[in-house]
């Protein structure tokens, strides 16, 4: 991925699980159920690209890609025609699902506090941390199935 001018996303209400992959795969994107008035126009002026399922907040902004789409799959696709994922897979799994932030790697013994025994066992070298909502992450059989499910469709 381009580190010196990333890509950035916002993703309308709409696209909540295509902001979860794109996450996955060392994306920054926003995200939110429910946007306050104006929130959209302050993060594409920062610089996001907005990702929509509505065709009048597509018109409305020049930095915004259209996803006609149901399945996370195809929105996928779309965004990826569009402006060409990465394929690159160093920075996978670098980013928290749910709140967006960078993780970092964990202090052994916070991680033994917070994961079960035989996770830390098996993957204490590779547990990661969100710092902004505190959940831990590591490669167990939901990583697996993500990855498989992204090969699947093409990454």
């Amino acid at each position: 991925m381009n580190t010196i001018n990333p890509i950035l996303f916002v993703a309308d209400k709409m696209l909540g699980k295509l902001a979860r992959y794109l996450r996955i795969i060392g994306y920054d994107t926003f995200y939110q159920s429910s946007y306050p008035d104006q929130r959209l126009s302050e993060l594409v002026k920062e610089g996001r690209i907005l990702l929509t399922r509505n065709h009048a907040t597509a018109r409305q902004y020049s930095n915004s890609i259209f996803v006609d789409c149901d399945l996370v799959k195809d929105q996928l696709n779309v965004v990826d025609n569009a402006i060409t994922l990465t394929r690159d897979r160093r920075d996978w799994f670098s980013r928290c699902l749910v709140c967006n932030s960078p993780l970092s790697k964990t202090e052994g013994e916070a991680a033994r506090q917070n994961v079960p025994d035989f996770v830390f066992f098996k993957y204490h070298k590779r547990i990661l941390f969100c710092p902004t909502c505190k959940r831990f992450y590591w490669p167990g059989t939901h990583r697996q199935r993500m990855l498989e499910r992204l090969k699947d469709w093409g990454f």
